[in-house]
């Protein structure tokens, strides 16, 4: 194994991926499976249905050209990041499969990941290093920095089962299965870490950090057959009907993945930090310690989403939602996303879209499906203010 790089030449591979990943936003995905309580499908065969998110709070359309050098033109750029901290969530998925009736079973691959950097980091990127106005040492913060990522291989099968209530209401309730086979993992995380820049503009760098990834054996044709990774997800959700009016509320990810064949280790660095001809220039870094886990336990953050709608006429309805993660990282973020949109569906068609705020951002999602006879088709767009986030789902059907 390549040896664990140090903590700035992480720093530069995440600034190439930033200059280089495009900054596009979630889209919201209301996924109860209670609803399938409601459902009139008699049979369905979903062809693909493809899905691509991501989300950053730094990077947008308008920051392609950005200058710099006005007076607070450089405080303003990093107050678009919550807490001056930089987030970036992604997210990509493929699903195909049938339905009958309430019940669904769906082949899911799916991938997703997060990069987090602390406060510190953004300033100094933009910004540069220096001791305090007044002369004394100044200390930037890294603590707190990651980046992780799965792939994984899903079967679902989804239920869900009414419950008549009275006259005009009713409780749905439901549950999906998600049987897990992981692909690949990996997770890296500065622990704790400091950069103390003294009044002679001198920097020393003490961090420690700890990693996981899947030992892939360069030597086996056939790891993909083999996937390190198993594991049970369920998502448990509920909904309440009552004459035009609905409410839901879901919570996903429950469970966890065993993952075989796991390295695990941390590291440490202590040094001057010079920024050289050739980019930033370490010394002192001290060795790896790594160990091989053949168990160990992932658990995806805690997803939990509520919504309510009200239906104004025969296929017009208005929504509004609210989702957050109980923790973060892994393609999911704990601060609270708020949307509020409509939906139309007449015979033929479904028209439908909404805004959200999250991180301060407003984002914007339209949706257009065709609903001919048997045949069902529907494309989703979604963006954020100057493009600062796009996101894009299709799927084809044939439905009855």
């Amino acid at each position: 194994m390549r040896k664990m790089v140090s903590f700035f030449s992480f720093l530069i591979i995440l600034m190439i991926i930033f200059c280089s990943f495009p900054s596009v936003a979630m889209g919201s995905y209301y996924d109860n499976p209670a609803e399938e309580a409601f459902s009139t499908t008699r049979f369905e065969l979903l062809f693909p249905q493809i899905t691509m998110d991501a989300k950053n709070n730094l990077f947008n359309l308008s920051n392609i050209n950005i200058d710099l050098t006005p007076a607070g033109a450089t405080e303003d750029f990093l107050d678009q990041m919550k807490d001056g901290r930089f987030k970036t969530d992604f997210s990509t998925e493929l699903k195909t499969g049938l339905t009958i009736g309430r019940f669904s079973l769906h082949l899911h691959p799916w991938a997703a990941g997060s990069f987090r950097l602390s406060p510190a980091i953004p300033e100094l990127v933009f910004v540069g290093y220096s001791p305090n106005d007044d002369g004394t040492t100044k200390t930037y913060d890294l603590a707190g920095s990651a980046a992780n990522g799965l792939a994984a291989m899903a079967l679902d099968l989804k239920y869900g089962h009414p419950i008549r209530l009275n006259e005009d209401s009713e409780l749905g309730l439901g549950l999906t299965l998600r049987f897990i086979k992981g692909i690949l993992m990996f997770n890296s995380e500065v622990s704790s870490g400091t950069m103390k820049v003294n009044e002679m503009g001198e920097a020393i760098i003490d961090t420690t950090g700890k990693y996981q990834f899947i030992d892939i054996d360069d030597n086996n044709d056939d790891y993909f057959s083999e996937f390190s990774g198993k594991g049970l997800l369920a998502d448990i959700g509920a909904v309440y009907k009552k004459d035009r009016w609905s409410a839901g509320l879901v919570l996903k990810n429950i469970g966890a993945i065993k993952w075989e064949n796991v390295r695990q280790g941390e590291y440490t660095y202590h040094g001057e930090f010079n920024a050289g001809p050739n980019g930033p220039e370490l010394s002192e870094e001290e060795p790896l310690s790594q160990e091989a886990i053949t168990d160990y336990t992932q658990r995806l953050p805690l997803v939990l989403q509520t919504q309510g709608s009200y239906r104004f006429f025969k296929s017009l309805y208005c929504n509004l939602g609210i989702e957050t993660g109980l923790s973060d990282g892994w393609g999911y973020s704990s601060s609270p996303r708020i949307w509020t949109g409509v939906d139309w569906k007449p015979r033929f068609i479904r028209l439908a879209g909404d805004i959200s705020y999250h991180e301060k951002q407003l984002s914007y999602n339209a949706l257009a499906e065709l609903r001919l006879f048997f045949f069902w088709a529907n494309l989703k767009l979604g963006w954020a203010n100057d493009l600062g986030g796009l996101s894009a789902s299709t799927m084809a059907a044939l439905h009855f």
